[in-house]
């Protein structure tokens, strides 16, 4: 998978206006994120 820079992307979609899409991105990678620590957090114990 591509390495995309998000400020990059932020501006892309600022600029087509898509920025109800930005947020459901920031969403679902907050949701990616939040789950990826619980698994960490699995492993460990």
């Amino acid at each position: 998978m591509a390495t995309i820079d998000p400020e990059a992307l932020v501006a892309m979609l600022d600029r087509l206006k898509l920025t109800a899409i930005r947020d459901q991105l920031d969403t679902l990678l907050d949701e990616a994120a939040r789950s990826e620590m619980n698994l960490r957090e699995g492993d460990c114990q």
